[in-house]
């Protein structure tokens, strides 16, 4: 099969930002007298969006708290999100021979939109065509809709297609949209996790990505 574009994941995929979360989250609930979280419990309570985090974070189902947490960790993220966000080594090259190649590149993420373009623009500008982050009007991964949504953007058919990501999230939304899913050793999740939500592959270095393209 020859495949014409690769849509990643963000966080845990392309960029390790566990600590710029965990400072941002710890910020916020401290702002309201909230237990704090230790950065190893953050792996496991990231990747399916801001809100879904702030509320795994928080010991309290209020609503009015979460959102007035959610607010604040917003607001506190945006302003550190590149302090200590680096990406994984080797993806700046992979990405940049994937652009020489004329490969097609999306990043698809459950972060907000705006964080996700900051982060994307900040560490690979212009390399990707689209970068989809979330919205309140859209559902999230592993939903289909926007996955789809971006192989329509990119005139793409979902068999021409890798789906690069470092969760059951990420290979749930693969598999929905009919796109070969792709899983990473190197993010916050494990691969007994990636293998039991489908990876039809699990990588462990960035290169391994180019035989995709070979």
């Amino acid at each position: 099969m020859t495949y014409k574009a690769a849509i990643f994941d963000l966080d845990g995929t392309l960029v390790n930002s566990l600590e710029d979360l965990a400072d941002a989250t710890n910020y916020a609930l401290k702002s309201f007298n909230q237990p704090e979280k230790e950065l190893q419990a953050f792996p496991q309570m990231v990747g399916e969006g801001t809100r879904t985090l702030i509320k795994r974070a928080l010991d309290n189902e209020n609503p009015e708290l979460i959102e007035k947490v959610l607010l604040k960790m917003r607001e506190k993220y945006m302003q550190i999100c590149l302090n200590k966000t680096r990406p994984y080594k080797g993806l700046v090259e992979v990405v940049t021979e994937f652009a020489k190649r004329k490969i097609k590149l999306a990043v698809l993420t459950n972060k907000d939109q705006k964080m996700a373009e900051k982060i994307v623009s900040h560490f690979f500008d212009g390399f990707f065509q689209i970068v989809k982050g979330t919205t309140d009007a859209v559902p999230v991964k592993p939903e289909p809709f926007e996955a789809l949504q971006v192989l329509a953007k990119l005139g793409v058919k979902p068999e021409e297609t890798i789906f690069v990501g470092d969760s059951k999230t990420d290979m749930q939304t693969a598999k929905a949209a009919g796109i070969k899913a792709v899983g990473v050793s190197w993010g916050f999740r494990d691969k007994k996790e990636l293998t039991e939500a489908g990876a039809e592959k699990i990588i462990d270095e960035p290169s391994q990505l180019l035989k995709f393209f070979q």
